[in-house]
């Protein structure tokens, strides 16, 4: 921990060590009782600073006030009553992922094809390493 550290560490933490981070808390606390070089006047104004923050309260909002903003506050949005009410709220996102399963698949298929396609044809010796269903007939059946 270092002087500059524990200055940060009092200007936005306070000067009660237990509102410090919990893994510097003893490094801090050994600082200051070997009083540091600035370390003292640091911890006068988080004391002061603390003690002002402290006085201050907030009030609580008259009741004309709530019922002002509750009046003005938009209404939500009510979805009809239905059949079809408790089916969409499954259905989008399902549809959804169907979508995203057909693409990957179509995007595969495509991908298999231009690969196989852009290698030499197949010969007759290594047909049934490389024929997918997406080859070439190796054999012309038209003549016969």
């Amino acid at each position: 921990m270092t002087p500059e550290r524990l200055r940060t560490l009092l200007q936005t933490s306070g000067s009660d060590p237990r509102r410090w981070p919990p893994h510097e808390q003893a490094a801090a606390r050994e600082l200051l009782d070997h009083e540091a070089p600035g370390s003292n006047e640091a911890r006068v104004d988080a004391d002061r600073l603390d003690a002002w923050l402290d006085q201050h309260t907030v009030e609580a909002p008259d009741e004309g006030l709530v019922q002002r903003v509750l009046a003005t506050a938009p209404v939500a949005a009510t979805r009809p009553a239905g059949r079809w009410r408790g089916l969409g709220h499954w259905l989008w996102p399902g549809a959804g992922l169907a979508g995203a399963g057909l693409a990957g698949t179509l995007a595969g298929a495509l991908a298999v094809s231009v690969a196989l396609r852009a290698g030499p044809a197949p010969s007759a010796t290594d047909a049934g390493e490389r024929v997918t269903a997406f080859s070439e007939p190796l054999t012309d059946w038209r003549d016969e």
